[in-house]
């Protein structure tokens, strides 16, 4: 029996698969916390050395000290908006071409396919570590900077796509590895 689905992948399908992949690896959760907590440390140091060099003589340290508390509340922000307009001006037409468009996605018994214009993805059934699955997308999940993004919207409604990450789990789980050794159901 073959499973077959088709969607369009968009750029932003994987501008959100590579968000995750940074999200999930420890360097890039850490670096964006680190990174935080040093330039905001670094604002408020100088508003405090301002008041303690200058004291009440000099007023630049309401100034330093309203930059740090803006920088505070809005960091987390502007660097989401920095990340997004980076990689959003790395994804060019011509950077991603293969990459997105139209797919379609057939399920085997022994292997999955994902079939696009320019290129052809497939793997067995072993080989997919684990599924996951957010408000908008699916991950088929085949090593760690490596996912099929099927998008929800290839689905006709969220029965079916419970359906199909059922079907998905139960083909992994019988084509495990090791014997006995399951995959764990999708992360939600």
């Amino acid at each position: 029996m073959t499973t077959r689905l088709e969607y369009e992948v968009t750029v932003d399908d994987h501008l959100a698969k590579l968000n995750r992949f940074v999200r999930e690896s420890p360097v890039g959760r850490n670096f964006t916390w680190i990174g935080y907590f040093t330039i905001v440390a670094l604002a408020w140091l100088s508003a405090i050395l301002f008041y303690v060099k200058q004291g009440h003589h000099n007023f630049g340290y309401v100034f330093s000290g309203t930059f740090a508390l803006i920088l505070t509340l809005t960091l987390p922000r502007l660097y989401r908006w920095y990340q997004n307009s980076f990689w959003a001006s790395v994804f060019t037409p011509k950077a991603v071409q293969g990459l997105v468009g139209r797919k379609v996605l057939a399920i085997h018994d022994d292997f999955i396919e994902e079939v696009g214009e320019k290129l052809t993805l497939r793997t067995n059934w072993c080989d997919v570590e684990r599924i996951e699955h957010d408000p908008l997308r699916t991950w088929l999940i085949l090593a760690p900077l490596i996912a099929i993004v099927i998008p929800d919207r290839a689905f006709e409604d969220a029965i079916a796509r419970d359906s199909f990450l059922r079907e998905c789990e139960h083909r992994i789980a019988s084509h495990s590895k090791v014997a006995g050794q399951g995959v764990a159901p999708a992360r939600r």
